[in-house]
């Protein structure tokens, strides 16, 4: 495919996958990033519409922080508004560095107002993403779905309701830099980019071109993976819509029946949904926990893993351990403290909103207090919401000073299941 048609197609696809409100960018300063807010900075310019972009400085290096800066001045010079967005963790890396930037990237794009997150990922990054995965010996097929168009943020709680938008996924890197070179724009060349220390600087020097046939083949192993996912989303939210219930106060109620018939591989998918849901946790720690999980569902024993505990009675929750603290030092959930008029979320799973009183919110622990609806060994991972002098459940009962709250199951299942079936809590 040409170059031009191809960038064509990227403009095209920019309007596309983010048909109103304002265009957010994460903008590194480097080839591609720059190729795509060039891109994105005229289809603003055409269609009258906001466009922003947000750069990360990590502080992993001591000139980061002119990098960011010579970036923001280099966005604002195609009419962008810029925003440099400052990380000061305490434990650099790579691998914290990227859930650090998805994380401050989300909430950014949120407080902007917009759904869309635009990445510049290439077609060589699927390629690179795609080998990286295949060298793991636990691969399974769904390591074989990189990354599309358009999916979810990797951020929870951060990335509720933003998506990621990738225009130039079917885009060569080389021919971003041809046409950037022509253009007379400048970037920035990240040096951990030729440092072979990282595993994908080593893949990247390996790696098939696009055009080639092996390049080309692992492209569409890639389209063919994510066809195959996103079937087996959707059947996993038919399996949640005709076998589970949710709960208010933060919890589902399932049918074991309805998870024993039809497909087991569609009954894992949707447990781990829901067990990301109920939890708040960014992540499982592994399948073993999702297949555990099902099967004490159809036995109908208790079970605890992954954050989240199941009754006998199929009733899963978050688990009390993980929520209010364990006797081997697991200090459990930190207390949420949202001031007038703000939000917050607790545990990763309770949206609260404060009216006109200060709340806190925390797990409920032991505390004797009679719950009738929730099962015994689940009420101490409660939310406690307390304000004003009252404190009520979350879920159950209504905040103080007007306040309101929410379990954010129903959300996390359509992000995750990419739906919008579920209901929102905001």
């Amino acid at each position: 495919m040409p170059l031009d048609t191809d960038l064509a197609a990227g403009a095209r696809a920019v309007a596309r996958l983010c048909p109103s409100g304002p265009l957010v960018l994460a903008l590194s300063g480097g080839g591609d990033s720059m190729a795509l807010a060039c891109l994105m900075a005229d289809v603003a310019r055409q269609a009258g519409r906001d466009f922003h972009t947000l750069t990360v400085d990590h502080r992993l290096r001591p000139e980061s922080a002119s990098e960011a800066a010579l970036t923001a001045r280099r966005a604002e010079a195609l009419g962008a508004t810029a925003h440099i967005l400052v990380w000061n963790a305490p434990a650099p890396g790579q691998a914290a560095a990227r859930r650090a930037r998805h994380g401050l990237l989300a909430d950014a794009t949120r407080g902007l107002g917009a759904n869309r997150l635009f990445l510049a990922h290439t077609a060589d990054d699927v390629i690179e993403t795609l080998l990286m995965r295949l060298s793991r010996k636990e691969a399974s097929w769904r390591a074989l779905a990189v990354m599309g168009e358009l999916s979810t943020s990797p951020a929870w709680p951060e990335g509720r309701g933003v998506s990621l938008a990738r225009p130039l996924v079917r885009v060569a890197r080389d021919e971003l830099r041809q046409w950037l070179s022509a253009r007379g724009q400048a970037w920035v060349e990240d040096p951990s980019n030729t440092n072979r220390a990282f595993e994908r600087v080593r893949v990247r020097a390996a790696a098939p071109p696009p055009a080639s046939p092996a390049g080309r083949h692992l492209l569409a192993l890639n389209e063919a993976a994510l066809r195959t996912d996103g079937r087996l989303r959707q059947l996993a939210h038919l399996r949640i819509r005709a076998g589970a219930d949710i709960l208010p106060w933060g919890a589902v109620g399932l049918n074991a029946t309805k998870f024993a018939g039809g497909s087991r591989e569609v009954s894992l998918r949707a447990c781990e949904a829901l067990m990301l849901a109920v939890s708040g946790e960014r992540a499982l720690p592994g399948p073993d926990c999702v297949s555990g999980l099902l099967e004490a569902l159809l036995a109908g024993i208790p079970f605890s893993a992954g954050g989240v505990m199941l009754t006998r009675e199929g009733v899963m929750g978050r688990d009390p351990g993980a929520a209010a603290g364990r006797a081997d030092g697991h200090g459990g959930a930190a207390a949420l403290h949202v001031a007038p008029g703000d939000c917050g979320v607790f545990d990763g799973r309770m949206l609260v909103c404060a009216g006109s009183e200060p709340l806190t919110v925390q797990p409920l622990r032991a505390q004797n207090r009679p719950v009738p609806d929730v099962p015994a060994r689940l009420r101490p991972s409660l939310a406690v919401i307390s304000g004003g002098g009252q404190s009520v459940i979350a879920g159950l009962d209504t905040p103080p000073g007007d306040g309101a709250a929410g379990a954010l199951i129903a959300d996390r299942l359509d992000a995750l299941l990419g739906v919008s079936a579920y209901g929102t809590a905001g």
